[in-house]
């Protein structure tokens, strides 16, 4: 868990695609994504004071095994993340999703909802 959250702290804006539509397309103005380890789609929630936004992380699967999870048994990590609700399942169970991905057409990817510890260490500082 450590090592995904490391990678979204220390990448999260340089090595994921800013995907900003609703359409599977990549924002045209935003600077080009050197080492792509997969996407990242912003939601805005909320109105007024109560509006706060969420990112969702899509990853690719070869980035998800061989560089975020490099060494480790990937269907232990796997089962532990989905147990967590880190990551959403496939509609066939998989921890692996079906997604279009902008420019990429429909492909199996990681779908990252929570960031974890991310909650703890906000409650710590709270």
């Amino acid at each position: 868990m450590s090592r995904l959250r490391q990678v979204i702290e220390r990448f999260g804006e340089s090595r994921f695609t800013r995907w900003e539509s609703a359409a599977a397309k990549i924002d045209e103005h935003g600077p080009r994504t050197i080492d792509r380890l997969g996407f990242r789609k912003t939601m805005e929630h909320g109105l007024g004071d109560s509006l706060h936004t969420t990112n969702t992380y899509y990853v690719l699967p070869e980035s998800w095994r061989s560089e975020i999870f490099r060494g480790m048994n990937i269907n232990a990590v796997n089962k532990e993340l989905l147990q967590r609700g880190v990551i959403e399942p496939g509609n066939d169970g998989k921890a692996s999703s079906l997604v279009r991905l902008p420019g990429l057409g429909t492909q199996r990817c990681y779908i990252v909802k929570t960031i974890p510890g991310l909650a703890e260490s906000e409650a710590r500082a709270a």
